[in-house]
């Protein structure tokens, strides 16, 4: 006699327990996941790719039908952005920085490959347990950040856990004194990000766990996320979280929607409070055991757990079916956050300030001339900083006063968009009112934030003239440029680095363009572009239609999974998240779940088996080929570590695919401090030296350059650094070493004095068409002038 199967709804699935097995197993995954997120770093990231790479070939070798069960369109859309990541590091500009940024990739899209492998449950628990996975990962990065500011009882053990592995953890401050935690990740915005999914993971699951055992587990790992994401304080991070909270109340049962929206403003209310006991008391450089911090953690945690258990989940329940409240109250919270959020900027006072401490504060006067008023109990020193749009691009300002605060005479000039003022005191002093009163009004520089914690406040001063947010709009620009040499299929992974320089109309530092649809275009062109956003756009469908599919099909985390999605589509267009070795284990992780969540109502079901299982052995192939090509590279970096000798060189360049040109140039160099070189090795330099001339890099021209020299080939040294300076353009440093190199070299003959004087006008050309400014050294600018160059 045969039974026939029948389907739990997801709210009964939802209850079943962890049995002891399990937790173990979960908590075994979650340090595992976390290793592999910080392992991801510089370091360390090929060996950890390589094992990923290896996992991942051999789950879809003996899961294949499983895996071949599972594929979905939002699957096979992140396979081909990945795909195409992959290809694009055999043509880019700079194999080298190519390799670095996709190997992360390669280790997360290997994570995903693993969970549709092996993943197991029906229906309703389907894909709990890895979101559990990732929450715990994320609450885990987030208790070590909070302890580095705390006790470092936490973080010292796990840091020189890490620290078996890699040094890239070493000597971590975990803090920008007084305005916000920088986290073990070194970058808060980038860290915020990894928060942010937590929270919405935290949410999901908390929401939907009917055992009280788990529900505090997930509202334990919530609060910390939470509160996390506040003290790294991301602005952009910040507005795209309040983005993605409203979707996922948009996507939750109408049933639960009351539930999500008082979890959510518990959280809030408890989270601020913390919040503003850190920042009173701890947000600064750490100098011994401090405990409010890590007490913030447990006692904010237990509260929440608490309030949640005694009045959260009673006023849920009484707001199931009230769909007509529930909307209302959601346009209260809204409305709420936004006139507590203006009356916060507005509502200020006195301000305290100790002696030897700073005060950062602006304003926005008109140009003119003022007199600084000020009200205090003691004498006050000021530096006043003025900003003109361009100063904001640079990340400079020009000083208008230094000195003594009380009556001193101040004149804004005409293109100034903001003034900073920076006050300080030898003695504990009061600041109660501080004005520039002049041809303008009177503009006060607000003071003490009466509602806000000190680290907000110091984060939101010149909101309205933000150099950042204003910078990041040259970053874009300059990506434009960049993408313009090739439109279709880009420059390869790592381009906007490597070519960053060249294109710029003053000199500043970043890896990235902030904004990673500009910077998919930049490495992969319109192709990448496209692929990049059908990940996101092919997710989001999935989401909506396993929303609309009835409530005993859905799955339970579907409305958690969209909110996160919109928050990382959204914090990629201001962030350099999806660049960053620490998120993008856990991004793909919300990919994963979402193919493996709602990736059932856009199945390959409409291909044959054949092909599905096709599909899954050419990604097989795919990797393979890939983990060569890796294991390759890692192998020749072996070889020639081992043995330093020319013939090693000559074995890595042939090995290694992405790394030659380091290599080559190895080799050129050798060969050019040897005394009596062998006519085999002249050859092979004079070979290596001419394909190395093909290769747009920012160091590799100015060390061909004396190359040539050496071979006294005059013309061929200065066309490389000809090209040197196309490069790099933008940097001082460029030009100084380039004249550096020639000194080194200079022979009286007119080929060298054209050379030079060719090189001097063409920086000269270049301050007269950009808004930078190179200048040379005293030291090269006298031989310039003995040359009678100037």
């Amino acid at each position: 006699m045969s039974t026939r199967k029948t389907h739990k709804p997801a709210s009964d699935l939802a209850q079943a327990g962890w049995n002891w097995k399990e937790t173990g197993l979960i908590a075994g995954l979650i340090l595992i996941f976390f290793l592999v997120v910080c392992l991801s770093s510089a370091s360390t990231a090929k060996g950890v790719a390589l094992v990923a790479a290896i996992c991942a070939i051999a789950a879809l070798v003996y899961r294949h039908k499983q895996f071949a069960a599972r594929l979905s369109i939002p699957f096979l859309a992140l396979s081909l952005w990945v795909i195409m990541n992959g290809i694009s590091t055999l043509y880019a500009v700079s194999g080298k920085f190519a390799l670095r940024s996709f190997v992360v990739l390669l280790i997360s899209f290997g994570c995903v490959i693993l969970l549709l492998a092996f993943a197991k449950g029906e229906h309703g628990m389907l894909g709990r347990n890895f979101a559990t996975v990732l929450e715990g990962t994320a609450a885990v990065a987030g208790l070590v950040s909070i302890d580095l500011l705390s006790t470092h009882l936490i973080s010292t053990p796990v840091l020189g856990l890490l620290g078996l592995f890699t040094s890239d953890y070493n000597n971590l401050g975990g803090v920008e004194a007084g305005i916000r935690m920088t986290s073990m990740f070194t970058n808060p915005n980038v860290f915020a990000g990894c928060m942010g999914i937590g929270v919405f993971l935290s949410l999901g699951l908390a929401g939907t766990s009917k055992q009280a055992g788990h529900r505090r587990f997930h509202l334990v790992c919530l609060y910390i996320n939470a509160l996390s994401f506040l003290l790294a304080f991301s602005m952009g991070g910040s507005g795209t979280i309040a983005v993605g909270f409203l979707i996922y109340l948009l996507l939750e049962r109408k049933q639960s929607r009351g539930s999500a929206l008082v979890l959510m403003v518990e959280t809030l209310i408890l989270v601020g409070a913390g919040g503003v006991l850190v920042s009173a008391t701890s947000l600064v450089e750490w100098t011994g055991f401090q405990p409010v911090p890590l007490v913030c953690v447990v006692v904010g945690a237990a509260l929440l757990c608490v309030a949640d258990q005694f009045v959260g989940q009673r006023l849920g329940k009484a707001l199931e079916g009230r769909t007509r409240v529930v909307p209302i109250l959601i346009g209260a919270v809204v409305v709420l956050l936004v006139v507590f959020a203006v009356v916060a900027m507005q509502m200020t006072g006195p301000a305290s300030l100790n002696a030897g401490e700073t005060l950062r504060r602006s304003a926005y006067p008109e140009p003119g001339s003022y007199t600084l008023s000020v009200t205090a109990d003691g004498p006050v020193n000021v530096t006043l900083e003025s900003q003109n749009k361009e100063d904001t691009m640079m990340h400079t300002s020009t000083v208008i006063y230094s000195g003594p605060a009380d009556g001193a005479a101040v004149e804004v000039p005409e293109d100034s968009i903001v003034v900073y003022a920076n006050f300080s005191a030898d003695a504990p002093v009061t600041l109660e009112r501080v004005a520039l009163e002049g041809s303008g009004g009177a503009v006060e520089f607000p003071l003490g934030y009466q509602l806000l914690p000190d680290f907000i406040a110091n984060r939101m001063q010149g909101l309205w003239a933000n150099q950042n947010a204003i910078q990041r709009v040259v970053f874009f620009e300059d990506g434009m440029k960049l993408f313009q040499r090739s439109p279709v299929i880009g420059l390869g992974m790592g381009a906007y680095e490597n070519g960053i320089v060249s294109v710029q109309s003053f000199y500043y530092e970043t890896k990235y363009a902030h904004n990673h649809y500009i910077e998919s275009l930049v490495e992969t062109g319109v192709v990448g572009l496209i692929l990049f956003v059908g990940v996101l756009v092919t997710a989001l469908i999935a989401v909506i239609k396993s929303r609309r599919k009835p409530e005993e099909e859905s799955n339970p985390l579907t409305a958690a999974l969209g909110g996160a999605l919109v928050f990382m589509a959204g914090h990629a267009a201001v962030e350099v998240v999806f660049s960053y070795y620490a998120y993008l284990p856990l991004t793909f992780g919300v990919f994963g779940l979402i193919a493996l969540c709602c990736g059932q109502t856009m199945p390959l079901s409409f291909v044959k088996e054949g092909v599905r299982k096709g599909v899954t052995w050419v990604l097989a192939v795919l990797i393979l080929a890939y983990t060569v090509l890796l294991g390759c590279n890692v192998y020749a970096k072996s070889l020639v570590e081992r043995e330093q000798s020319f013939a090693s060189l000559e074995s890595a360049i042939t090995l290694d695919q992405f790394e030659w040109a380091d290599y080559a140039l190895s080799y050129v160099l050798s060969y050019m401090q040897m005394e009596a070189p062998s006519q085999e090795i002249q050859d092979n330099a004079a070979i290596y030296a001419a394909e190395l001339q093909k290769v747009d890099s920012n160091t590799i021209p100015l060390y061909l350059a004396q190359y040539y020299f050496e071979q006294q080939d005059a013309d061929q040294a200065f066309a490389m650094l000809d090209k040197y300076t196309d490069y790099v353009a933008a940097d001082p440093d460029t030009w100084e070493q380039a004249f550096h190199v020639i000194i080194q070299y200079y022979q009286d003959d007119p080929v060298y004095l054209e050379g030079v004087t060719a090189l001097y006008q063409k920086m000269l050309t270049w301050n007269a068409e950009h808004m930078g400014t190179l200048t040379l050294s005293d030291s090269t600018m006298e031989w310039l002038n003995q040359l009678g160059i100037m």
